[in-house]
């Protein structure tokens, strides 16, 4: 069975990449007291991300996560963001809504729900949520995740974004990883489906694409994947394009996939179906120090520096074409900085080798 295994990368959008609550978000409790061991936490190291996990205290709990004050216009009035139970079957009583109020952070009765979901329904929805906020353009608002459970199901949510309700179809992916033809090694150093141990059921990859060069920005991607090219083994919609991981996937297979990025104005057209092949090595926890790579500060105006547990021997810089626009090899680099202030803004891959092994990492240019 191929599963999908989470794992993520400002008021909005926000990720909670600084592993605490951000400054001006606040969370607390209903009304009627019930429900004090369990709130809403930054949990996971390498992607945080905002979980509320369920309680058992004798009656109906509100645990509520709530924005600072923010301005709605006609260019940031769909709200979108990741969204999954927190067990392999849903529990119910649950009810996961979003709340919005115009005049205060924390007086419940000032709310206003705009979209509620069962924990049944988010465990068969697609893993995103949309919100339509263009009743609120111009004006400022709160924006509340409420968690309402009664020794029910627990909540995860991560990747807030605003964006353009208005916006047209974005164009296709580019530079998928896997790359189309390629072999790959799968990983095999997590315990994916959390059942205590690592074995073969936790081979996983982590797939990565960028949004196309043209186009407004997607809101979310539709990926389909699967042993043929109609892709049937699954289909599903992630809002993430740098960490969205699959395991239960098998060695010496070729598989296809598909990402189809979509937003407000529709579906990106004559998207590419990519293919790659898992080689028989499964690479272990000695295998993936790559993945310990850290790339700081992100987004960069003009330095950034890489932290990493191994030497690496080159560094080179792609644009959104795939052009290669800036390369460094050990004997350039001063002390793990590179220099990015001769690029303009926008979105780069830095492609990190290490080792015969290659690391590649999005990074924003403002």
């Amino acid at each position: 069975m191929l599963l999908i295994g989470f794992t993520s990368h400002a008021q909005f959008p926000e990720n909670f990449d600084g592993g605490v609550l951000p400054t001006g978000w606040t969370t607390f409790i209903g009304t009627n007291g019930l429900g004090t061991v369990e709130n809403w936490e930054v949990s996971g190291t390498t992607d945080p991300y905002m979980i509320c996990f369920d309680e058992n205290a004798g009656g109906l709990t509100e645990d509520w996560l709530v924005s600072p004050l923010t301005s709605i216009g006609t260019t940031n009035s769909l709200l979108t963001f990741y969204e999954q139970t927190i067990y392999t079957i849903a529990y119910e009583p649950s009810n996961m809504s979003i709340r919005v109020s115009t005049t205060s952070q924390t007086d419940i009765s000032s709310f206003t729900s705009l979209s509620s979901l069962t924990a049944t329904e988010v465990f068969d929805g697609p893993n995103s949520r949309s919100v339509d906020l263009s009743a609120y353009e111009g004006q400022s608002i709160y924006i509340a995740w409420v968690l309402e459970q009664n020794y029910g199901d627990g909540w995860l949510i991560d990747n807030f974004a605003l964006h353009n309700l208005y916006a047209s179809a974005p164009t296709p992916a580019t530079t998928p990883n896997p790359a189309d033809g390629a072999t790959v090694d799968l990983t095999n150093d997590t315990d994916m489906n959390n059942d205590g141990v690592i074995d073969v059921t936790d081979q996983h990859y982590l797939f990565t694409w960028s949004p196309g060069a043209t186009g407004d920005a997607p809101t979310a991607y539709a990926f389909n994947f699967g042993t043929t090219t109609d892709m049937t083994g699954l289909n599903t919609t992630t809002t993430m394009s740098d960490g969205f991981s699959l395991y239960g996937l098998a060695t010496e297979t070729t598989y296809y996939w598909q990402v189809v990025p979509e937003n407000a104005g529709g579906s990106a057209v004559d998207c590419p179906v990519w293919s790659f092949t898992t080689s028989a090595t499964v690479l272990s926890v000695e295998d993936v120090q790559l993945s310990a790579i850290v790339v700081s500060p992100n987004p960069v105006k003009d330095v950034v520096t890489i932290n990493s547990p191994v030497g690496f021997d080159s560094v080179k810089v792609f644009n959104q074409l795939g052009q290669l626009v800036l390369d460094f090899n050990a004997d350039l680099l001063n002390t793990n900085k590179i220099d990015l202030s001769a690029l303009n803004p926008g979105m780069y891959m830095l492609q990190i080798k290490a080792e015969n092994k290659t690391k590649t990492v999005k990074i924003i240019k403002e």
